[in-house]
């Protein structure tokens, strides 16, 4: 077992536990959200943020394992 095996399953854990924390993560702002829009529908906008910011920490991190995996050979 080499080191670039190691870093591997390392890259590959990080992308799996940040998947699993983004979905939580949007499903709880999701929820909030679509309580928020029920009260005032013109906040709209600012809870899809909080939506985003979920879902963007994912795509961020799998596009750093991307990087890993395939650039570094």
């Amino acid at each position: 077992m080499n080191g670039v095996y190691i870093a591997m399953v390392g890259a590959a854990l990080a992308a799996l536990f940040a998947g699993c924390g983004s979905a939580i993560g949007v499903g709880v702002a999701g929820q909030a959200a679509a309580g928020v829009t029920s009260e005032d529908p013109s906040k709209f906008g600012k809870v899809l943020l909080l939506q985003l910011l979920c879902g963007l920490y994912l795509y961020i991190v799998y596009a750093y394992a991307y990087y890993i995996f395939f650039t570094n050979r």
